[in-house]
């Protein structure tokens, strides 16, 4: 997503921009899951440099899941309900599911934060600092969005207001690293993001 496109797009809800998305990419190619649960590879567009989102997120977490999906509506995988988005689209998504959760939501379900902290920004983190993947399919969906750093930072500020305005937690959980945990990237070569992340933290306090 470029900074033109981000403008256009930031002040929308969760459910409009859903819908933006579907008239961009269009509804997913077939069902996220078969019957039985079992992810369709019908599904993917990783080729494009595109991912499927499940549109129910505003619902239930880990939709793509089959623990999870077993537990819920199927027609929450059925294809007219998924999503197609690159990094930077799936970011905005999930943070605006953090903004406009679904009134039908599930009680246990903590929506929109977790794809947020625990997925899409320590990869982004890792990405924007210099971290290169040898996985195909990653590599297609990473150079949708390598140039668009400045886009990423303007998500992020939305998020930030959230944080602060709605939960408590402070910039440590933005100072992440999704390939730590591998053993094959480190926080520490995510320090100058960081830097930046921790100006937006004071900006967004300021305003």
């Amino acid at each position: 997503m470029k900074i033109a496109e981000y403008k256009e797009v930031k002040g929308m809800t969760y459910e409009a921009y859903c819908d933006y998305l579907q008239a961009k990419y269009g509804i997913g190619r077939a069902d996220y899951m078969t019957r039985s649960f079992n992810k369709n590879q019908k599904v993917s567009r990783t080729s494009e440099g595109l991912i499927a989102h499940h549109k129910a997120e505003d619902k239930m977490i880990m939709l793509s899941t089959k623990a999870v999906a077993e537990m819920c509506p199927y027609e929450w995988q059925q294809k007219e309900n998924i999503v197609y988005c690159d990094y930077l689209e799936h970011l905005l998504l999930h943070v605006l599911i953090c903004k406009y959760p679904s009134k039908a939501k599930i009680p246990i379900a903590d929506v929109g934060i977790g794809g947020v902290i625990n997925f899409i920004v320590p990869e982004l983190n890792d990405l924007y600092s210099g971290w290169v993947t040898n996985q195909p399919w990653r590599a297609k969906c990473h150079n949708r969005v390598i140039e668009d750093k400045t886009v990423y930072l303007e998500i992020l500020k939305i998020f930030i207001n959230y944080l602060k305005n709605e939960r408590e937690f402070d910039k440590d959980v933005l100072h992440t690293s999704f390939n730590e945990q591998f053993g094959i990237w480190s926080k520490e070569k995510n320090s100058k993001l960081f830097a930046k992340i921790d100006r937006l933290w004071i900006e967004c306090g300021s305003q």
